[in-house]
């Protein structure tokens, strides 16, 4: 059956509707039925390479706007840019991240921090909040991993967040990205470490609603990231959020070793979270980049190693 004939799995005007009715201002919501990748075509919008008037030829697309919206401008705070089917989408540190057709929840969402905005390191986290409750909410317990996954209980990875970030000369937008492994089936896992809700739930997928999930995403995001923009200097880790993020996060009291993106590691229990969203090392190093990985639970000895190795950014 041809693509233009199978409904989205987001139906963009109804997702519209839901989102004003939690008095969500989503100034467009656009989704395709494929795409290479959401964070790159929204990032395009924002460049202005692309807008929203150039019809594509490669693949159907719905777009729903609030009133008053020119598709020629440059999107607005909150747009909305989803896909059925993303087949060259990115993972942290260059990785390449791709599923199936029609198996994941797959989006990006443009913020405008404004120019003096410094809690880069809490918008995955709170995006990572926002995804770990909607989840919840579908009947899969989850937790979160520092910096920006989501795993199961039983620690598989169910949802990824990659976060870029625009500088303009109005000021930097965020491009915050998010794959949700929702309908995926065993057989259609990238590896053994992943899971989905339909395998949790023991259900073939079907029953997994993207719209409804992605209205519950957007419903605790979009409130958690106007209270991070408004604590400006203040300390966001002691705020309602800030407790609900490490109240959640199964990294915090664990034995870790922290990979860096140069190759050299960190070791050592984590503590905390700094101000800006950093994870604490030892009480004393404070990393804000690098892939995390759990050693043993915290009380259960030292890991090999110490947290000086790599000299840590303090």
């Amino acid at each position: 059956m041809n693509s233009q004939h199978i409904p989205l799995l987001v139906d963009v005007e109804s997702l519209h509707r839901k989102a004003a009715a939690r008095e969500l201002d989503l100034p467009a919501i656009i989704w395709d039925d494929v795409c290479t990748s959401t964070n790159d075509e929204l990032a395009a919008l924002v460049r202005g390479q692309t807008t929203l008037t150039d019809a594509p030829t490669d693949r159907t697309r719905r777009i729903a706007t609030s009133e008053g919206i020119d598709l020629a401008e440059v999107p607005a705070q909150f747009c909305v840019y989803g896909t059925d089917h993303q087949n060259a989408g990115h993972g942290r540190l260059g990785r390449t991240w791709t599923v199936p057709a029609r198996r994941s929840l797959t989006f990006s969402i443009l913020l405008e921090p404004g120019a003096v905005f410094d809690s880069w390191g809490w918008v995955p986290l709170i995006a990572g909040e926002a995804v770990r409750a909607a989840i919840a909410e579908a009947g899969v317990p989850a937790v979160l991993k520092w910096p920006n996954d989501v795993l199961t209980m039983e620690g598989k990875k169910l949802c990824g967040i990659l976060a870029r970030v625009e500088a303009l000369p109005t000021g930097p937008r965020i491009v915050l990205g998010m794959g949700i492994n929702t309908r995926l089936h065993r057989g259609d896992l990238p590896r053994e470490s992943a899971s989905s809700i339909a395998i949790e739930t023991d259900t073939n997928g079907s029953e997994v609603a993207h719209e409804d999930l992605l209205i519950s995403i957007l419903s605790t995001l979009i409130p958690a990231y106007r209270e991070l923009v408004e604590y400006d200097d203040d300390d966001f880790s002691r705020s309602t959020v800030g407790d609900e993020v490490r109240a959640n996060m199964v990294t915090l009291g664990t034995q870790v070793r922290v990979e860096r993106p140069d190759g050299s590691n960190i070791y050592g229990r984590a503590t905390g979270l700094d101000a800006g969203g950093d994870l604490i090392i030892d009480n004393d190093i404070s990393v804000s980049a690098g892939d995390v990985h759990h050693l043993r639970p915290a009380g259960h000895g030292t890991a090999t190693g110490t947290a000086a190795e790599s000299g840590g950014r303090r």
